[in-house]
C-alpha cells in the first residue's frame, strides 16, 4: 500500500506509525470504522489519525477512507505485504547522508574491534546468523550469540562490538544483554525498526528502517515486518569492514598522520 514514500515513514511519530500499521494491517474494515473506532484500535487520539491523513496528502479521514478502498478494487491482497517501502528504503539510504555516515562509523567500529557479537530476537535471529557470516567473510572475527553464549558477560577490555537486531527493539532479553555488553566497555549498533525504542537510545549507531507491518502471527501475535532492509544494511556493513581490513597500510598510515 503506497500511501506514504519511505521518507515519510521515517519522520511519522510513533503515534502516527501505529495508525499506519494498523491500517495496513485491516484494509478491510477501514471503510466500516470511523476515526474514533479507528484511533481507539491503535490506542491513539483522533488527532493522531488526522495527522496522518494529512501526512498522506488527504484532506481529512474520509478522503483517507475512500483512497483505501480504491487500493482495495485495485488488487487482491491474500496478505498485506508490500515491498515497495522496502525498496525505497534501499534507493534512498544509498544517497542518504545520514545513513551513510552511520555506516562509516559502524564499519569503523566493527574493523577495530577484537570481536563482533550478533544477536537477534524473534525473527531477526536467523539473520543475525546470516551476518556472523558475513562478518567472518569480511576479515573480522564475528560470533552468534546463540546457546550457552547468549547469557554470557562479556569480558573487559576486549574491545566488542555488539550488533542487535531487533524489530521492536523492546525485547527484555535484548536489553539486557545491550547492558551487559555496554557495561563491560562494548560499543553497541542496532538495526530496528523505529529510533524510539530502548534498543536504539542505547546504542552508539542505530539504523532505523521504518517498515510497515507485513504480518502478524498466529492468535494475534507479534507483528512482522519485512528484513529486507536490516539485510542490506547487513550486507553494506560487511563491505565497508572488509574495505578497511583489506587495506591495513592505508588505514595505518591515516593513524601516524593524526
Amino acid at each position: 500500500m503506497a500511501l506514504f514514500t519511505y521518507s515519510q515513514l521515517r519522520e511519522m511519530k510513533p503515534g502516527e506509525f501505529k495508525v499506519y500499521n494498523h491500517i495496513i494491517s485491516h484494509m478491510e474494515d477501514i471503510a466500516e470504522m470511523n476515526i474514533r473506532q479507528l484511533a481507539e484500535a491503535a490506542g491513539v487520539s483522533t488527532t493522531t489519525v488526522l495527522r496522518l491523513c494529512e501526512k498522506a496528502g488527504c484532506e481529512g479521514y474520509t478522503e483517507m477512507k475512500y483512497r483505501v478502498r480504491r487500493e482495495l478494487e485495485g488488487q487482491k491482497r491474500e496478505v498485506s505485504f508490500d515491498a515497495v517501502p522496502a525498496v525505497q528504503f534501499v534507493r534512498e539510504s544509498e544517497r542518504d547522508r545520514e545513513f551513510l555516515m552511520k555506516l562509516e562509523a559502524a564499519a569503523e567500529l566493527c574493523a577495530n574491534a577484537g570481536q563482533v557479537i550478533l544477536c537477534g530476537d524473534g525473527g531477526c535471529g536467523m539473520l543475525a546468523g546470516y551476518g556472523a557470516y558475513l562478518m567472518n567473510s569480511s576479515g573480522g572475527s564475528a560470533f552468534l550469540a546463540e546457546g550457552g553464549a547468549v547469557d554470557a558477560n562479556p569480558v573487559k577490555g576486549t574491545m566488542s562490538v555488539l550488533i542487535v537486531l531487533s524489530a521492536s527493539g523492546e525485547n527484555d532479553r535484548t536489553l539486557t544483554r545491550i547492558n551487559r555488553y555496554k557495561s563491560a566497555g562494548s560499543a553497541v549498533v542496532s538495526i530496528t525498526n523505529t529510533r524510539q525504542c530502548p534498543a536504539a537510545r542505547m546504542s552508539d549507531v542505530n539504523f532505523p528502517c521504518y517498515m510497515p507491518e507485513a504480518y502478524r502471527g498466529k492468535d494475534g501475535g507479534g507483528e512482522i515486518v519485512s528484513q529486507i532492509p536490516a539485510l542490506y544494511i547487513l550486507e553494506a556493513l560487511a563491505a565497508a569492514v572488509q574495505d578497511r581490513t583489506s587495506c591495513p597500510d592505508s588505514l595505518a598510515g591515516h593513524a601516524g598522520e593524526s
